[in-house]
C-alpha cells in the first residue's frame, strides 16, 4: 500500500473516530440537559421525597430524622446536641459511659444509675449517656471506637437489642456506609430524591427483606465491641432488652413497618436476648439480665410505656438499682486486673 493510501485510510480512521466521540458528547449533553429539565421540574412542582439517611427504618422515619436528629458522616444520624453533650463528657472524663439506642437516650436509669453509684462508689458517680434513638448495634460500634473509648472510661454499659430485629426497608445496616455518596446526592438532588421514592415503592414486600442486623451478626458486633473495650483496660457490661409483650397482643403499629407478621415480635426479640447473652459469656463481659429480671415480675406492666418496649420512670429506677450492681462488678474485675 503506497503512502497516499495509508494517509487517506488514516484520515477515514480519524474522521469516525471524530464523529464517534462527537456523536457520544452530544448524547452526554442530551441526557444532562434532560437531567437538569427534569430536577427543574421537580423543583417547581415542588416534589420532595426525603429519603435520609438512604437507610430506611421503622424509626425514626424521615422527617423525624430531619427535625429530631442530624446527619453525621460516620454515625448516619445523631441528637442534634450531640457534639455539646460530647465535649461536656470529655471535660468530665467519665468514669461510666451509657451507650444504646431511644432506651438509653430516651431513659433516665443513666443518670439515676450514677446517683446510686455516688453514694456506693464515689470513683465512679461521673458519667454520660450516648445513645441516639433508631440505633443498632452497628452504629454503636462505630461510635465505640471514634467516640466512646477516647473518653477512656473505666466501664461501658452497652444496651441494643430492638432495632437491631427490625425490618430493614433499605439496605441492613452493615451495608450503608457504601452509600454515602448517595446519601449525599439524596439529600441535594430531587432526581436521586425520586428514584429512591420509585424503590420504596417497588421495593417488594416486607416479608422478602432482611433485619437490619442479623442475628448473628448482632452476637458477633457485641463480642467484638466487649474485646475493644477490654482491650483498653475498661470493662463492658451488657444490658439484655427487657419487653413487656403479651402473645396476641402485640402493638398494631409495630407490623406496617418493623415486622414481617405481628407473632414474630415475641420470638425473634428473644432470640436477640439469648444472643445478648452468648456474647457475654463469651467475651468474658457482665452480663446485666435486666430481660430475666422484668420477665419474673408479675406486675412488671407498670414499669414499661405503652409499647413494651421503653421504660416507665419506675422501670428505669428498678433498671438502675439492677444496672448500678453489675457497674459495680464490672469496675471491681477492672480493678483487680491492675
Amino acid at each position: 500500500m503506497d503512502a497516499e493510501a495509508v494517509q487517506a485510510q488514516r484520515a477515514v480512521m480519524l474522521n469516525t473516530r471524530q464523529k464517534v466521540v462527537g456523536l457520544a458528547l452530544a448524547a452526554t449533553v442530551s441526557v444532562a440537559l434532560a437531567l437538569i429539565v427534569v430536577e427543574i421540574a421537580l423543583r417547581v412542582t415542588g416534589f420532595e421525597y426525603q429519603a435520609f439517611p438512604v437507610v430506611q427504618v421503622g424509626w425514626p422515619d424521615p422527617k423525624a430524622l430531619t427535625q429530631v436528629y442530624r446527619s453525621d458522616p460516620d454515625l448516619l444520624w445523631v441528637t442534634r446536641n450531640y457534639d455539646d453533650g460530647l465535649e461536656a463528657g470529655r471535660r468530665a472524663a467519665p468514669a461510666v459511659v451509657f451507650m444504646g439506642d431511644s432506651c438509653t437516650e430516651f431513659g433516665t436509669y443513666p443518670s439515676k444509675t450514677l446517683a446510686i453509684l455516688s453514694a456506693e462508689r464515689p470513683l465512679l458517680k461521673r458519667g454520660i449517656k450516648v445513645g441516639v434513638g433508631g440505633w443498632t448495634v452497628v452504629q454503636g460500634s462505630w461510635q465505640l471506637d471514634r467516640d466512646v473509648l477516647p473518653m477512656h472510661p473505666h466501664v461501658v454499659t452497652i444496651y441494643y437489642g430492638w432495632n437491631d430485629h427490625w425490618i430493614a426497608l433499605g439496605p441492613p445496616d452493615t451495608e450503608i456506609r457504601r452509600y454515602r455518596v448517595l446519601t449525599w446526592l439524596s439529600d441535594h438532588v430531587r432526581i436521586v430524591q425520586l428514584l429512591a421514592k420509585v424503590r420504596a415503592v417497588l421495593g417488594g414486600p416486607v416479608s422478602r427483606r432482611p433485619n437490619r442486623v442479623d442475628v448473628a451478626t448482632y452476637e458477633s458486633t457485641l463480642t467484638d465491641m466487649v474485646r475493644r473495650i477490654h482491650a483498653t483496660g475498661a470493662q463492658a457490661v451488657l444490658i439484655t432488652a427487657g419487653a413487656n409483650h403479651v402473645a396476641g397482643s402485640e402493638p398494631e403499629y409495630l407490623k406496617m413497618r418493623h415486622l414481617r407478621r405481628l407473632d414474630d415480635l415475641i420470638p425473634v426479640h428473644q432470640a436477640y436476648v439469648e444472643a445478648t447473652r452468648r456474647a457475654a459469656r463469651s467475651s468474658g463481659a457482665i452480663l446485666c439480665d435486666a430481660a430475666a429480671h422484668f420477665a419474673a415480675m408479675p406486675d412488671r406492666h407498670r414499669l414499661f410505656r405503652r409499647d413494651g418496649i421503653h421504660l416507665t420512670e419506675e422501670g428505669d429506677r428498678d433498671l438502675a438499682r439492677l444496672l448500678a450492681t453489675c457497674i459495680e462488678r464490672a469496675d471491681g474485675v477492672r480493678a483487680s486486673l491492675h
